[in-house]
């Protein structure tokens, strides 16, 4: 293993147990009923907020791109998730709807 791979593997396993450290300490030193209404509230929105930004950097890069089909299949894969959305008022059938998208994309649309 080379010196460079090394270091990032370090710093990739020493990133996942700040965040996992991080995590645990808010979950187990302040229990989701202790937390104040007002937050409880706004966490809510947390991930459909995150989604919405993965969405818009998708969003523009595709519309930043010269591959016409592959700007396409962006939007149409964020559509049909939002349509999911919609439909199904969750979130989970959201993100599996654009995991299908992009793999079949991936796989079958733009294979190369």
């Amino acid at each position: 293993m080379s010196a460079v791979t090394l270091t990032d593997l370090l710093a990739v396993l020493t990133l996942g147990a700040a965040c996992w450290a991080l995590r645990a300490t808010f979950v187990l030193m302040l229990p989701a009923d202790r937390l104040p209404p007002v937050v409880s509230r706004a966490l809510q929105y947390l991930a459909p907020a995150a989604l919405a930004s993965i969405c818009g950097v998708e969003l523009t890069d595709a519309a930043g791109s010269t591959d016409l089909v592959g700007a396409a299949a962006s939007v149409a894969i964020v559509v049909i998730a939002g349509a999911v959305a919609l439909w199904s008022r969750s979130m989970t059938w959201a993100v599996l709807a654009g995991i299908v998208g992009v793999l079949l994309v991936d796989l079958a649309v733009l294979p190369g």
